[in-house]
């Protein structure tokens, strides 16, 4: 008589199953190998390109204008932004010309992270200014058109890593995060390393482990820049199809930065950008910061300035640079008499 086979004889019984002693160490030995990763990964965060460790010297950067101006009874200036105020704007010359003007000497610091926006310089002042109760006289904040409305683009995992302290995320999650996912990611981001900084930490190990790789990365880049150009011109040229719909610009994380700065009795002067080509900025934004007691000193078309004192059509090279520079050290002489 044959002997019958049924399905459930193939099925895995409790004695080939693994017990909860090594099921544990599995664990045990995952996690350590994760804890190892974000140990390297905040070891490396410093001095993971430059403007990580640009963020990581802002205590200090304070710090220093803190005790600086403490000795020498000075006003406190600070230079806002991100990479527009970072290149733009040359220290040492604005503080020879002041003298020149013979106008009221400064002591004075950047804090220009880059690629940043408004909601990242609502939190980092949070964190590295009002946490320390170290606060600036003047905030001089340079911008281009985008950088100031609730319409631009939240990097979460960067805003979350450097820019919002612990105490901070219930205020981000009640004012810009509704949606779970990106709590939860915005509270990983926050403890870890090694998620906070995911993107450069590819992007490092890509470079290394692949040929070219950030060569054919400029070059999607240019592509992406090529294809943004042309829609850019068909739109302008008629073409609705493939126009932009225009959204209404809105202004609260602004008036947030206002609120925060006011509170700590700090002056602040928004300055639109100059470009090679004058760009339109919003009456309703300038309206908002002069209603709320803050000034506009409008950058945007400096004498003399031509699309040649750009390094990259976009940042001020080095003849820019020092015209930026010349127009600012002017202004703040007529405004901190």
């Amino acid at each position: 008589m044959a002997t019958q086979h049924h399905d459930y004889d193939a099925l895995p019984t409790n004695k080939c199953a693994p017990s909860w002693l090594q099921e544990t160490r599995v664990i045990l030995v995952v996690l350590a190998f994760i804890f190892l990763l974000e140990l390297i990964a905040r070891i490396i965060a410093p001095t993971l390109d430059f403007d990580r460790e640009n963020i990581y010297a802002f205590p200090e950067t304070i710090s220093q204008l803190e005790d600086a101006a403490e000795s020498s009874g000075k006003p406190k200036v600070v230079f806002y932004g991100n990479s527009l105020m970072l290149h733009g704007l040359d220290q040492t010359l604005v503080k020879e010309e002041l003298k020149g003007l013979s106008a009221p000497d400064i002591e004075s610091a950047k804090v220009t992270p880059v690629g940043t926006a408004m909601l990242d310089w609502v939190y980092l002042y949070r964190r590295y200014f009002s946490a320390q109760d170290s606060h600036p006289d003047v905030l001089v904040v340079g911008f281009v058109a985008h950088h100031i409305h609730d319409q631009e683009a939240i990097k979460l995992r960067r805003l979350s890593r450097h820019f919002v302290s612990k105490q901070d995320l219930p205020l981000l999650w009640k004012t810009d995060l509704k949606d779970f996912h990106l709590i939860t990611q915005s509270v990983l981001c926050n403890i870890s390393a090694l998620e906070g900084d995911q993107p450069e930490h590819q992007l490092g190990i890509l470079q290394t482990l692949v040929a070219d790789y950030k060569k054919g990365l400029n070059r999607n880049n240019d592509l992406v820049s090529d294809w943004q150009q042309r829609l850019a011109q068909e739109a302008a040229q008629g073409n609705e199809d493939l126009a932009t719909k225009e959204t209404e610009e809105t202004y609260q994380r602004m008036l947030r930065f206002i609120t925060e700065c006011k509170k700590h009795q700090v002056k602040v002067y928004f300055v639109p950008m100059p470009q090679p080509e004058i760009w339109d900025f919003n009456p309703e934004a300038q309206r908002l910061i002069e209603a709320k007691g803050m000034s506009v000193l409008d950058a945007r078309s400096i004498p003399g300035m031509t699309p040649d004192d750009f390094s990259d059509g976009y940042h001020l090279g080095d003849s820019g640079k020092v015209k930026f520079s010349k127009w600012m050290a002017k202004q703040l002489s007529q405004h901190l008499q």
